[in-house]
C-alpha cells in the first residue's frame, strides 16, 4: 500500500507540475502582452518635447529664470495631461535639469546612477529607450521613458524623461496567488509583486534544474521555505525578463490528496474485488460440493449395486430396510427381504450362536450405539432352504437423528471347499515329508557309516604303511639280534636293540598322535599365557630345537582363555613343521611370532625363514593325512591337529600368504 502511495503520488505531481508548467506559459504570455500594452502608451511621450523651442531655449541657457518658469509649468501640464508621475529634463551626463515635481521624495539619484545613465546616452542616442532603477533603501523601482534632446548642431544636449506609472499593472499582478518579478538588462528587479522587501540582488543564484516525465526542462526556486516553479521570459527589444514563480505547495497536497484518495478507490475496489472473488469462491465451492456429492451419491450407488459383497441396512429393531443387488442373489432372487428380521435366516446352529445372540439383543434395545458384531462366521439359509456359509458383521450408522445398523455378508463356500482341500493337501504333505524324512535320515546313517568307513579305511592305509616300515625293520632286526646272541657277539646285538628301541619310539610317537582325535572338548578355559605355552613347548621339544632361533613379540597382556596343553601341542607342531622344513631346504630355522589384539581376541601371528608351500595346496594345509613330506616322514596329521585344538578352545587357525609373499600362520583365540 504504501509503495501504491508513493507511485500515484508520484505520478500526480508530475501530471500537475506539467500542469502548472503549461499555464505558466500562458500566464507569461499574458504579462508580456499586459506590459507591452502598458508601456505602448508611454513609447511617443518624450517626443512630443523633444523639439520644443522652449526646451531647446533651456538647454542653451539652463540659468534662465524666465525660460525655466516656462519649462517648469509646461512639465506640470504635461504630467497631468498624460496622466504620468513626473517629467525630467536630463543633461549630457544623466544630471536632473528641472523636473515636474510631482513625485515626492522621489531622487533620481537613488534610483539611477549617473554615470551609467550618461553612458546609455550616447550608447543609444537618437532611440527610445525604456530603463529602470531600483532605490534599495525605498525597496522601490522607477521606469523612465527617454527621448533624446540634440542642439542646432546635431550635438546630443540632454535627453527628456517620463516616468512610467506601472502601478496599475502591479496592482493586477498583485491579485494573483503567483510571484512575479521583472529585471532589466542589467538584472535589476523592478518590479517584484509580494517580494520588494525579500528579493535581493543574487535571487537567481541557485535555482534547481528538474525534468519531467515527457522530459521538458523546468527550474524551481526555494524562497522563504517555499517552493516555486520558475519560467522565464526574455523581451528582446527592452532586454528585461519577466520570471514567473508558480507556488507548488498545493501541487504538492493536491498530490497527497489525489494519492490518498487513489488509495481510497483502490482500497473500495481490492475490497470489492475481494468480495466478489469470495462471493465467486463461495458459489463455486458450493456448485463444487454439489457436483462432488451427487458424484459421491453416484458412485456409491454404483459401488454397492456392483460390489462382490451383500449389504443390508437394518433397523433399530433388526428388521431389514434395504438389500443391495448381491444380497438378493445370496439369499435368492424372488425371495422376499424386505422387512423380514435377519434372525429368520440364521437356523439354530452352533455356528450361529454368537450372531443371534447379538440380534436378539439387538431387538430388545440391549444394545449400545458403539457396539457391532465383526466377521462372524455363520450358516446362512436360503428360500429354498439350502443354507451357505457367510462372513457377517453388523455395525451401527446414525443417520438423520436416528439409528440404523449396517450388515455386511461375504459367501465365504468356495474358501470353505478350498480349505477343507488345503486341509486334505496338508495332510497328504505331511505324510508325504515324514516318509521323506525317515528315508533321509536312513540315508544319512548310511553315508555317515560309508564316511566312516571310507575315513577309517583311509586312516587304515595310511596307519598300516607307516606301521609296516617299523615292524619290517623290527622283525629283521629280532633275526639279526637273534643270529648275534647265537654267535655270542652282544656288543653288536646291543646295538641292534637299541635300533629296535628307536623303531618303538617311533610306532608310540605315532599311536599317541591317533589319540588326539579321541580327546574330548576341555570343559572350562582358563586364562593361559602364550609366551609360557611358547616356552614350555620349546623345553619339550629338547634338541630338536638346537641351533633356533626366535623372537616373541608381545605388547601388555598375553593371556587367552584356552587349555596350557592344547595350546602348548599347538605351538609344538608348528615349530617342529618350521624345523623340519628348513631341514629340508638347508636353511638354519627362525621364527617370528607377533601379537595383536582387539576388544575380544588376541591374534597371534607365526612365520619362519622356511621355504613355505604351493598356494595351490595351502587349501588342504588343514585336512587329515594331507602331507608334503616323503613317505614314512609323517602321517599329515599335525596341522589338522592344530586346527582341532583351536576349534575346541573357541578359536580359529588360518594360514596364508602376507604382503612380502611370507606364510604366516594366525592363531585367534579369547581374550582373558
Amino acid at each position: 500500500m504504501a509503495l501504491l502511495f508513493f507511485i500515484v503520488n508520484k505520478l500526480a505531481y508530475q501530471v500537475l507540475i506539467i500542469e502548472k508548467h503549461n499555464e505558466g506559459q500562458d500566464r507569461l504570455l499574458d504579462y508580456v502582452i499586459e506590459l507591452r500594452n502598458e508601456l505602448k502608451n508611454y513609447q511617443i511621450l518624450p517626443y512630443a518635447l523633444a523639439d520644443n523651442p522652449t526646451l531647446l531655449a533651456f538647454m542653451q541657457d539652463p540659468n534662465e529664470q524666465t525660460v525655466k518658469q516656462q519649462m517648469q509649468r509646461q512639465l506640470e501640464d504635461l504630467t497631468h495631461v498624460s496622466k504620468t508621475q513626473d517629467w525630467f529634463i536630463l543633461s549630457a551626463k544623466g544630471e536632473e535639469m528641472l523636473s515636474s515635481e510631482q513625485s515626492l521624495n522621489f531622487e533620481l539619484e537613488d534610483y539611477f546612477n549617473l554615470a551609467d545613465l550618461s553612458d546609455t546616452l550616447k550608447e543609444y542616442q537618437g532611440e527610445y529607450l525604456l530603463i529602470s532603477g531600483y532605490s534599495p533603501t525605498a525597496f522601490q523601482s522607477a521606469h523612465l521613458a527617454l527621448a533624446p534632446v540634440y542642439s542646432q548642431t546635431g550635438k546630443l544636449s540632454g535627453a527628456i524623461a517620463v516616468k512610467i506609472n506601472v502601478s496599475d499593472l502591479i496592482e493586477r499582478w498583485n491579485l494573483l496567488d503567483d510571484l512575479v518579478v521583472m529585471t532589466d538588462q542589467n538584472d535589476l528587479v523592478f518590479v517584484a509583486n509580494k517580494l520588494n522587501r525579500v528579493i535581493t540582488s543574487d535571487w537567481l543564484n541557485n535555482p534547481k534544474a528538474i525534468q519531467f516525465l515527457d522530459h521538458t526542462s523546468a527550474k524551481t526556486y526555494r524562497l522563504n521555505d517555499q517552493h516555486y516553479l520558475l519560467q522565464d521570459v526574455l523581451l528582446d527589444d527592452l532586454k528585461w525578463q519577466i520570471h514567473y514563480l508558480s507556488s507548488l505547495n498545493n501541487i504538492q497536497k493536491t498530490a497527497h490528496n489525489i494519492a490518498w484518495v487513489s488509495l481510497g478507490l483502490f482500497a473500495l475496489i481490492f475490497v470489492f474485488w475481494l468480495y466478489r472473488r469470495e462471493r465467486s469462491l463461495k458459489i463455486a465451492s458450493k456448485l463444487e460440493n454439489q457436483h462432488l456429492i451427487a458424484n459421491s451419491v453416484l458412485q456409491q450407488r454404483v459401488l454397492i449395486e456392483n460390489t462382490h459383497v451383500g449389504l443390508l441396512l437394518l433397523t433399530n429393531q433388526g428388521h431389514i430396510s434395504f438389500v443391495n443387488p448381491m444380497g438378493k442373489r445370496y439369499f435368492g432372487e424372488p425371495h422376499p427381504l424386505i422387512s423380514h428380521n435377519l434372525m429368520t435366516f440364521l437356523p439354530e446352529r452352533a455356528e450361529n450362536q454368537t450372531a443371534r445372540r447379538f440380534l436378539n439383543a439387538l431387538s430388545s434395545g440391549d444394545i449400545h450405539n458403539n457396539e457391532d458384531l465383526l466377521e462372524q462366521e455363520v450358516i446362512l439359509q436360503k428360500h429354498n432352504g439350502d443354507t451357505f456359509p457367510a462372513l457377517l458383521s453388523v455395525s451401527p450408522l446414525q443417520w438423520d437423528h436416528s439409528l440404523g445398523y449396517l450388515v455386511t455378508l461375504l459367501n465365504i463356500s468356495k474358501r470353505k471347499k478350498a480349505e477343507l482341500s488345503l486341509l486334505e493337501a496338508n495332510a497328504r504333505l505331511e505324510d508325504r515329508v515324514l516318509e521323506r524324512t525317515q528315508a533321509l535320515q536312513v540315508a544319512q546313517k548310511e553315508l555317515l557309516r560309508t564316511e566312516k568307513l571310507a575315513a577309517i579305511g583311509q586312516m587304515s592305509t595310511a596307519i598300516a604303511h607307516e606301521l609296516n616300515q617299523p615292524l619290517t625293520g623290527i622283525r629283521t632286526l629280532t633275526y639279526t639280534a637273534e643270529l648275534l646272541l647265537k654267535r655270542q657277539d652282544s656288543e653288536q646285538a646291543l646295538k641292534v636293540v637299541s635300533d629296535l628301541e628307536s623303531l618303538v619310539v617311533r610306532m608310540q610317537k605315532l599311536t599317541s598322535e591317533l589319540k588326539v582325535f579321541a580327546y574330548r572338548r576341555p570343559e572350562q578355559l582358563t586364562p593361559t599365557s602364550i609366551n609360557q605355552c611358547f616356552q614350555n613347548a620349546l623345553h619339550h621339544l629338547g634338541d630338536e630345537t638346537h641351533g633356533l632361533t626366535h623372537q616373541l613379540h608381545s605388547h601388555g597382556n598375553d593371556l587367552v582363555l584356552a587349555e596350557p596343553s592344547r595350546l602348548e601341542q599347538i605351538f609344538s607342531n608348528l615349530i617342529s613343521n618350521s624345523i623340519q622344513a628348513c631341514a629340508e631346504a638347508n636353511i638354519t630355522p627362525a621364527i617370528d611370532i607377533s601379537l595383536s589384539s582387539d576388544d575380544r581376541y588376541i591374534e597371534m601371528q607365526f612365520k619362519d625363514n622356511g621355504p613355505g608351500i604351493e598356494k595351490d595346496k595351502l587349501a588342504h594345509i588343514f585336512e587329515p593325512f594331507f602331507t608334503t613330506k616323503p613317505i614314512g616322514k609323517g602321517l599329515g596329521l599335525g596341522m589338522a591337529i592344530s586346527a582341532n585344538l583351536a576349534k575346541d578352545m573357541n578359536g580359529k587357525l588360518q594360514a596364508s600368504y602376507n604382503d612380502a609373499t611370507e606364510l604366516v600362520f594366525r592363531l585367534r583365540l579369547l581374550k582373558a
